[in-house]
């Protein structure tokens, strides 16, 4: 799955009825009819949700030191997720119901705009529910997004959403950064992960700046 998700929408086969209809003599192939001809061709339609991190460090003055983009990993918990809160109601949607079914925490009805960084450097999987060591230091834990941008194109058919936050070090001591994750809630327990990618680590020292930007295109 990796970086790029495809998600079959719909591909209903109505060859098993036809084979069906064949096998009773209800369709008489016998004089060489063409079973193709009539059955209906089997339909399937695409989307892909396509999502890419880009990562700027930036000194204590502004100056741009290093720059990094990678594709994402669109986890399993969040494609679930995605599913709940697209055809479930609000109340059926966290974990404080009984629903036997349950695959969301957090707030459900605010999506997922809330950045995190991290010093894990495990690859990114499909299983992942968190980072591999989220930051909470000063200045570098957990936040909401500080800006989100929409776009929606005709041609071709995309839309597109942009979440970017800086974390600025305030602590003494270097921090190497080399992951992030967009959640939906700022609470480290009981939120559900979306994404989550790794990098090439950015050692940050007192007063340098590291910005995180998630791209997000659905579209065909």
């Amino acid at each position: 799955m990796n970086s790029t998700i495809a998600v079959l929408v719909a591909a209903l086969a109505l060859t098993s009825g036809g084979l069906g209809l064949v096998s009773t003599g209800i369709l008489d192939t016998s004089d060489g009819m063409d079973l193709a001809s009539v059955i209906p061709k089997q339909s399937t339609a695409t989307a892909l949700i396509a999502g890419h991190v880009e990562v700027w460090h930036h000194n204590s003055v502004g100056e741009l030191l290093s720059y990094r983009q990678i594709d994402n990993e669109v986890v399993t918990e969040g494609e679930h997720c995605i599913l709940k809160m697209l055809f479930t109601a609000g109340s059926d949607r966290g974990a404080n119901n009984t629903a036997t079914n349950e695959v969301c925490t957090g707030a459900l009805t605010g999506g997922w705009t809330n950045i995190a960084i991290g010093t894990g450097s495990t690859a990114a999987a499909d299983a992942d529910t968190a980072l591999g060591t989220e930051s909470t230091v000063s200045g570098l834990s957990r936040a909401a997004a500080s800006t989100v941008t929409w776009q929606t194109t005709d041609s071709p058919s995309l839309s597109k959403i942009q979440l970017s936050k800086t974390f600025t070090s305030a602590d003494s001591s270097s921090h190497t950064i080399t992951e992030s994750g967009l959640f939906n809630s700022t609470t480290v327990s009981g939120s559900t992960m979306l994404a989550r990618q790794v990098f090439t680590g950015v050692a940050l020292s007192d007063g340098d700046s590291i910005t995180i930007t998630w791209t997000f295109t659905v579209g065909n």
